[in-house]
């Protein structure tokens, strides 16, 4: 599997996923996960995709099979983020690739689509907030100082089973897929699943907004807690060129809760042969 150094101490991993045919136009869709995540969240959505792109779905950095970090404070930020998916472009691609994020993953590719136009040909946010509420912080303090502070004292499973019943997942979802969820994403190293949401808790992403040129799908949840109307009118307006589909769930998790319903969206809009 694919690795790419992006710094002396530091390997991102990510897996590609390629059955078309060695002869034919391959183009690239990549498969950005969220915050806490990793490339194997997408599992629903290789498939279907994979019948029409050549897949890849990086690991951030400290998280998945990428390597683990020195210092989460200095190794692990938006800017480096979005330098490793750069060098991932590169090392695969000699034109632009067509770019799909889930939440944080979205924001990465909003900043990614606005400094870099000419490596991503279409971009599409999943659940992508431009930033997180003051509401949503309070939510996910959990009764704590601060949704970093319940982390660290809740334990990181614990946080992520509340948090995920109260937002990410509804009620009727499978408990299956909620325990596998939860199981995944504790296996992150504490500190740098900490630092992540750090940087997810102070992210906006609004300044990058205008800046986009590309053609832009944004698939949001109805009604979504995390995704409010406030940001999906920044959306609206910000963006030159978006189309804006909603999800029937108020809850966060749609790619993995209603995988067919976001995928036929984005084929839709991507188009493939």
């Amino acid at each position: 599997m694919p690795f790419v150094q992006v710094s002396p101490h530091i390997e991102v991993f990510y897996d590609k996923t390629d059955f078309l045919d060695p002869w034919g136009d391959k183009p690239i869709l990549i498969l950005q996960h969220g915050n806490g995540r990793s490339g194997a969240f997408w599992y629903r959505w290789l498939p279907r995709l994979s019948n029409h792109f050549v897949v890849i779905r990086p690991d951030m950095r400290g998280v998945g099979r990428s390597s683990k970090v020195e210092d989460a404070n200095t190794d692990i930020s938006i800017e480096h983020c979005v330098s490793d998916l750069v060098a991932i472009i590169n090392a695969e691609s000699q034109r632009a690739v067509y770019f799909c994020g889930e939440s944080m993953g979205g924001i990465l590719g909003i900043v990614l689509a606005s400094q870099f136009p000419k490596l991503i040909q279409k971009l599409i946010l999943v659940a992508t907030p431009v930033f997180i509420s003051d509401a949503m912080k309070v939510r996910y303090s959990m009764g704590h100082d601060s949704r970093l502070d319940a982390m660290k004292k809740m334990g990181i499973r614990q946080w992520v089973l509340e948090t995920s019943v109260l937002t990410r997942f509804p009620p009727d979802c499978d408990p299956a897929l909620l325990n596998w969820y939860v199981d995944e994403f504790a296996k992150g190293v504490p500190e740098i699943l900490v630092r992540y949401s750090e940087l997810v808790n102070s992210a906006n992403a609004s300044v990058f907004l205008p800046h986009i040129v590309c053609p832009t799908l944004a698939i949001m949840p109805t009604q979504g807690q995390i995704t409010d109307a406030e940001q999906e009118h920044l959306l609206s307006t910000q963006v030159k060129d978006i189309t804006i589909e909603h999800i029937d769930s108020t809850y966060h998790m749609i790619h993995l809760t209603h995988h067919d319903d976001c995928i036929d969206r984005v084929l839709k809009f991507l188009k493939p042969n």
